[in-house]
């Protein structure tokens, strides 16, 4: 086959216009970042161009991970970055796909990073994570998710999943600690327990046909929601923080919302 010749021209016209560029302006340096399929085990520090994940991948201690693509989370692998404190950025979205399972972030006002022994008695105790997500997280389907400390530009949203209001342990679905700069927005889920808590959202929160085994579960505690706050068909009922035979515990803090509060979850704000 005959060779692009075209392609040798280009290349002569950038180095001449390299040649001819005035003292002081340096050329930007090719980046050196490439993608990793982490199959299991590590994610080490570095600069990556995308992370796939297709099995069962940590996040070691005090690592430092910048990407600057996606992070995306294959069907039936499991991320772990909740255990010990990291420093995560990506560029720009994360995807998690059905039957996966993503921790990502843990924080001080939530006992510290858990490796090692429960919340607050493990090595990592009062620390926390730095999870930076410049675009959206999506969760389609999937197992189960602990979003803990993140920052994200874009929206969060999860559909479906979980792991069943009768799965035979406590499997919940967090969302704490978090600043979202777009909208919230979970359905269809079915786990044990899920909540909203200490999280600032700048827009719309809606949370629809959250089916809990715990009756305990679906605490929206303490947030504050820039726009409306959406509630509907959530089983048990939501409350403020744990209760006991379904009675609300009013020592938890209330929550602020900017517009309005629809459905089920009027509770929130203070009376």
């Amino acid at each position: 086959m005959k060779r692009n010749t075209r392609f040798g021209v280009v290349m002569s016209l950038a180095a001449a216009g390299a040649l001819m560029l005035p003292a002081g302006m340096a050329q930007a340096a090719p980046s050196t970042a490439t993608a990793l399929t982490c199959t299991g085990g590590e994610i080490p520090s570095g600069t990556y161009s995308s992370v796939t994940v297709t099995g069962n991948c940590t996040v070691p201690a005090h690592a430092t991970v910048m990407i600057t693509g996606n992070l995306n989370v294959l069907s039936s692998a499991r991320l772990d970055a909740d255990s010990a404190p990291s420093t995560i950025t990506v560029g720009h979205n994360v995807t998690a796909a059905p039957g996966s399972s993503t921790g990502l972030g843990c924080t001080a006002a939530h006992g510290g990073c858990t490796a090692g022994g429960p919340d607050g008695n493990g090595p990592y105790a009062g620390q926390q994570s730095s999870i930076t997500i410049m675009g959206n997280a999506s969760f389609d389907h999937v197992f189960n998710a602990a979003l803990d400390g993140l920052t994200v530009n874009g929206n969060v949203t999860s559909v479906g999943g979980g792991a069943g209001a009768d799965f035979p342990g406590f499997i919940p679905f967090s969302v704490k600690d978090d600043t979202i700069h777009g909208n919230l927005t979970v359905s269809g889920l079915s786990t044990t327990w899920f909540g909203v808590i200490r999280s600032t959202i700048d827009g719309n929160v809606t949370l629809s046909d959250i089916m809990l085994g715990d009756p305990d579960g679906n605490e929206i505690v303490h947030d504050t929601i820039g726009k409306n706050l959406i509630c509907t068909n959530m089983v048990p009922a939501p409350q403020i923080g744990d209760a006991d035979d379904g009675i609300p515990d009013p020592s938890y803090p209330f929550s602020t919302v900017g517009r309005n509060v629809i459905g089920q979850c009027g509770f929130v704000l203070a009376p």
